[in-house]
């Protein structure tokens, strides 16, 4: 007569094996919901003893709100210039806050702004996706940002990956330059968390 007492004893060398993959594959899962990039390219050891970087964005491949416009479309549609003018605010203080967030985790690495000198690394910031976001009091979204984080040297890409960040619009971040500032810092901090991870 089959007895569950006497079936135990079988399955301890099963628990014993199981456990451990168990932990790998908690510990794998864990790890993989703290990364905050999506690697596109990697080059093994491109970023090893990196000891200065250029960094310099573009907005050419950006598209602009739920409408997904251009640039010049996005500028052509505003009504009034201090609308133009905020989005060129936004652009810089995202801008700042990408070199920011990267000089806050980079401590040993010189950074500028740029084109990078011939045999150094160039950290391009290709804008892919932008909302500037809205706060007024009942109505409120969130600023929102994904771009392409790529590095190269001479022309020649070594690394790529891609980032995706949002700030919350409220009564304490009711501007948009203030919202994209922080979606910027984040870029820049989680592309120094990928050189990190690489060179290390």
């Amino acid at each position: 007569m089959f007895s569950l007492r006497s079936f135990l004893p079988l399955l301890a060398p099963l628990r014993r094996r199981a456990l451990p993959m168990l932990a790998v594959l908690m510990f794998a899962l864990l790890s993989s919901a703290c990364v905050h990039y999506e690697v596109l390219r990697q080059t093994p050891s491109a970023l090893v003893g990196v000891s200065s970087m250029t960094v310099n964005y573009f907005y050419t491949e950006v598209a602009i709100s739920d409408k997904r416009m251009s640039e010049q479309q996005w500028l052509e549609t505003r009504e009034k210039d201090e609308h133009r003018q905020t989005y060129l605010e936004t652009k810089e203080s995202a801008n700042t806050g990408v070199v920011e967030g990267l000089s806050s985790k980079l401590g040993g690495v010189a950074l500028s702004v740029g084109e990078a000198p011939a045999g150094t690394i160039q950290v391009s910031v290709v804008y892919e996706e932008w909302e500037e976001g809205l706060y007024a009091g009942v109505f409120a979204w969130p600023s929102k940002i994904t771009a392409r984080v790529v590095f190269s040297k001479d022309g020649q890409v070594l690394d790529e990956i891609r980032i995706r960040t949002q700030e919350d619009a409220s009564l304490y971040t009711p501007a948009p330059q203030q919202r994209l500032h922080t979606c910027g810092k984040r870029i820049g901090e989680w592309t120094a968390e990928y050189i990190i991870s690489v060179a290390n």
